[in-house]
């Protein structure tokens, strides 16, 4: 397969930003005053998918509860959490060359538009990004396939098989198949093997430097 425009997911994929996420979550459950034994023991199911569904999901909450809870997180994630990061080993790199070989490379998130910003504004490959696509702050947008018809929008494009989304949950997946562009799954983030696995991508994609693999689509 040949691509001409790459969509990347941002936590998992190409930072590591545990840290921050589960610290966050942690300032919401004492928020909460959530009792220790009725907190969840794993909170992986928190990186990728939308805020609020994670806590509806994870917590049992009403929408109106997952709101107040989403509240409670960005106090501490605006503020702490949305800069405690690693860029996984290799990525600055990878962009770099993949942008320098012809790519279009967007960023296409869940996370709240503004705070996809700010952690791509602090890194050294920024300038590689023709846009940045993420929800609005009250949660507005948060859908995967809403965010890739939202990037393909930006960009003028209608969806077609040489437009590639990147990710490392199963919800990168079935957005780009809901949508019709192709999809790859990278296994070294948060997404268990069997989960990716269980939504059948175009790609698999080991380690970060496997990208470099991807082909240019050249002389249309």
């Amino acid at each position: 397969m040949e691509f001409s425009h790459l969509f990347f997911d941002l936590d998992g994929t190409l930072i590591n930003s545990k840290r921050g996420i589960f610290n966050s979550v942690k300032y919401t459950m004492d928020k909460l005053e959530i009792p220790e034994n009725e907190r969840p023991k794993n909170l992986n199911p928190f990186i990728g998918p939308p805020l609020r569904k994670s806590f509806m999901n994870l917590f049992g909450m009403s929408p109106d509860e997952a709101e107040n809870a989403t509240i409670f997180y960005r106090e501490y994630y605006k503020v702490k959490g949305v800069y405690d990061f690693d860029i996984y080993p290799g990525i600055p790199e990878v962009i770099k060359n993949l942008k320098d070989t012809g790519f279009s490379i967007s960023l296409v998130t869940s996370k709240a538009e503004e705070y996809a910003k700010l952690i791509l504004d602090s890194t050294s490959f920024a300038n590689c990004f023709d846009t940045v696509s993420g929800c609005e702050i009250d949660g507005k947008r948060s859908e995967k396939s809403e965010l890739i018809s939202y990037t393909l929008s930006k960009l003028n494009l209608h969806p077609n098989r040489e437009v590639l989304m990147i990710g490392d949950r199963y919800h990168d997946i079935r957005g780009a198949k809901a949508i019709g562009i192709s999809s790859a799954a990278v296994l070294y983030g948060y997404g268990t093997h069997e989960e990716l696995h269980s939504e059948d991508p175009d790609l698999f994609i080991e380690h970060p430097d496997s990208l470099l693999q991807l082909k240019f689509i050249e002389n249309r």
